[in-house]
This record gives structure tokens, sequence and C-alpha cells, in this order.
């Protein structure tokens, strides 16, 4: 009997130990994912302050069409506004909240719980979906940051003109109005989430809250219908950054230069 009792404390020992160990192997992975994760977010950010270097004529030729139609709708502004004004009334009230739920800090916080939960039940699509979301969000809108801080536009309800511009007030929100960070946080996370599934539907849900979160800025008198654009385009293009970025970095690492030599012949062979 005491045998068979200290094989059996002997065995529950031994699980324990095993149970252990495999747990300290999880949490090492589980801090190695994380770190690896950390630095793949560094590397779009790089990736993405380096682009304009490699644009090419096509790229900048959208960037100029975004600038100037940008400019354009400077003209639309007031009328816009006066339209958005006017139509002010509690039922519109409700339709147009968009905004104080998406494209602001709820939206950081919801990128945030897609990649905590693929990082925790180990599911890689999900936890690389919550990433790139999660960067998209980050690094769109500290672009539109800067940009506000240059430009400074001044915003629709604290003044008649749409062409009264202070820069560089870092403090005051009220010269912060070009582009809007709202509507950029909202078309880069919808870029990015509009990409994982190959679904009309699905896709139409998620630029669609993207474009309601726009007309919810300029309902509100936060923006003008200029400011919505530019932020709309910026949130548009990191998402589609980020999102094909490892594309990109992979066709680069999947390229392989190998020398080779025959008796009659010496090359170099590519491999793809």
């Amino acid at each position: 009997m005491k045998k068979h009792i200290l094989a059996i404390l002997l065995f529950i020992l031994v699980a324990q130990n095993i149970s252990f160990a495999q747990t300290k192997i999880s949490e090492l992975n589980f801090g190695q994912t994380f770190i690896s994760d950390i630095e793949h977010f560094f590397d779009i950010g790089i990736g993405l302050a380096k682009s304009p270097a490699s644009f090419s004529a096509n790229d900048w030729y959208t960037t100029a069409t975004v600038s100037g139609g940008t400019v354009l709708l400077f003209s639309i502004d007031k009328n816009a506004r006066t339209f958005a004004l006017s139509n002010q009334n509690e039922l519109n009230n409700n339709i147009f909240n968009f905004d104080k739920y998406y494209g602001s800090g709820y939206t950081a916080i919801f990128t945030a719980s897609i990649y905590g939960y693929g990082l925790f039940t180990n599911n890689k699509s999900v936890r690389k979906l919550g990433l790139d979301a999660s960067s998209a969000f980050i690094y769109s809108v500290a672009i539109t940051g800067v940009f506000k801080v240059i430009i400074g536009r001044r915003r629709p309800n604290a003044g008649e003109s749409q062409l009264f511009f202070k820069p560089f007030q870092l403090t005051n929100d009220t010269y912060q109005s070009l582009p809007s960070g709202h509507t950029t946080a909202a078309f880069a996370v919808s870029t990015v989430m509009g990409n994982y599934i190959e679904n009309t539907y699905w896709k139409i849900f998620w630029y669609g809250s993207a474009g309601m979160v726009g007309l919810s800025r300029i309902y509100h008198n936060k923006h003008w219908t200029s400011d919505v654009f530019l932020g709309a385009a910026i949130g548009y293009f990191v998402g589609e950054f980020v999102v094909n970025f490892d594309r990109k970095e992979k066709e680069v690492l999947d390229l392989k230069v190998n020398p080779y030599f025959t008796i009659d012949r010496i090359g170099v062979n590519l491999k793809f």
C-alpha cells in the first residue's frame, strides 16, 4: 500500500514538473512572439518614414491629386457646413453620433483587443490582424498630428472663414483642423479590416463606417469637408501600406542570389 501511495505521489510530482516546464516554455514563446511583434511594428514605421524616397511617378501623381483635391474642396467648405448645421435635429443627432465611438480612443482599444485575443489564444491570423490594425491606427494618427500642427487650420466652430491658418499651435486644438484625425484613424483601421476578408459586404461595412465618421465630424461642426477628405486619404494609404508591408518584405526576402560555376560558364542564379 505504501508503495502505491509513493508511486502516486511520484507521478503527481513528475506531472507537476512537466506542467511547470510547459508553462515556462509557453511563457517564453509568448514573450518572444510579443517582442517579435514590437520589432515588426517599428519596422513598419521605419518603412513608412522611408516610403516617400521610393515613390514612383504614379505615387507622386496620387499625392498631387489628393493635395489638389483638398484645396479645391475649400470652395465648398462653407456651403457644406451651412447644409450640415441647417439639418441638425434629434434624429440626425442619433445617426451622426458615430464619431464618439469609431475613430476615437475606443478604436485603439478595439484594435489592441484584437491583438491581445490573437496573442493569448495563439491565433496567428487574428494576432496579425490586430497588429496591423493597431499599427495603422497609431501611425496614421501620428502623421495627421504632424500635419495638423504644421498647417494650423482653424476649426469651423471657431470662426466663419475656412481660410484662416495659424501654424505650429502645439497645444491649441482650435488650430488643428486639417486633416481630420478621427476620419484618418477610421479609414486606416477600416482599410486593414476591409482587406482581412474578401467579401463585398464586409468591405462596404468597414468603409461605410469610416465614411460615417467623416460625415459626423462635418455634422458636429468639428471639421470642414476638405479636412475630412484629406484625413480619409491619409488613413486609406497608411492602411494600404501596412496591409502590403509584409507582402513587399516577403518579395524582397524571397529573392535569393547565388553564384554558380561550371567548366565553361560563370553566372548568377536568381531564385524567386
